[in-house]
């Protein structure tokens, strides 16, 4: 059987979700705003889920903030309930899945309850087969990006990519010896990755489109027929045959030449 030679690791939140729609409905449900999408994007951390500075005296003065245990209840519905993973991502992923080359599965720092029922519920949802991803890894409150991936380096990879959206993650992938291609659209945006995280523009993706694209060209260089369906598979246009034509049915159809 032939190894698995590719090793890529997918964020979940902001890059294959959208993530600041689902949080602002969240907390709509609780009489609390979060303010628009760009400026959501430029706060830092926990600032993001209370607003900013026009936000959040009235999120703490008029309403008071909900228990945690409440608010990630809410969230966990939200996203089984509405959350797609971009339509532009759907097909490469799956493409990744059925390979014998690549490993791939996703890790993220997803703060719903149940993250990882709950990550795979959006993929399933969103035509993913993930019963058959190779790994889906919640990363606990605590813990460093850093020594997650390092842990599944192995070196039978020819190459580890990371696919992600924030400065912190772009670092943590440079530190465990991972290749990065990071999307603009998600929870950082290319101002902050390139001043504050010193991402090369080179790496740096503004739609899920162009980021799907350059996956499917990234892994192509080193397996140019991998992403290829093999004439008989299902689905694809012009399919005469499933299952794959056995020795048995092949057998007697060779021609003279090939006899010879």
């Amino acid at each position: 059987m032939m190894s698995k030679r590719v090793l890529v690791v997918l964020d979940f939140d902001g890059l294959l979700v959208n993530s600041y729609a689902l949080l602002r409905d969240t907390m709509a449900g609780f009489g609390l705003d979060v303010g628009d999408e760009q400026r959501f994007r430029n706060r830092r951390k926990f600032l993001k889920y209370l607003g900013g500075g026009k936000e959040l005296l009235n999120n703490l003065v008029g309403m008071g903030l909900p228990k945690t245990g409440r608010l990630r209840e809410r969230l966990t519905a939200c996203y089984c309930e509405r959350g797609y993973v971009y339509p532009e991502f759907i097909d490469v992923l799956n493409r990744m899945i059925r390979s014998r080359h690549v490993h791939c599965g996703i890790v993220s720092r997803n703060f719903t309850l149940r993250p990882g029922t709950t990550i795979r519920t959006v993929l399933r949802r969103s035509g993913i087969a993930e019963e058959h991803l190779d790994f889906v890894v919640p990363i606990p409150v605590g813990a460093k990006k850093t020594e997650v991936l390092a842990g599944m380096w192995a070196a039978r990879y020819q190459a580890a990519l990371l696919l992600a959206d924030e400065v912190g993650d772009y670092h943590a992938a440079r530190e465990a010896g991972y290749e990065s291609m990071m999307g603009t659209y998600g929870f950082d945006t290319r101002e902050r990755l390139m001043r504050r995280g010193e991402v090369p523009s080179h790496a740096l993706y503004d739609t899920p489109a162009e980021l799907a694209a350059a996956l499917r060209a990234r892994l192509a260089g080193y397996r140019p027929r991998f992403l290829r369906w093999p004439r008989w598979a299902p689905g694809r246009t012009g399919s005469r045959r499933w299952p794959p034509p056995t020795n048995s049915d092949l057998r007697g159809r060779c021609t003279p030449r090939d006899r010879a």
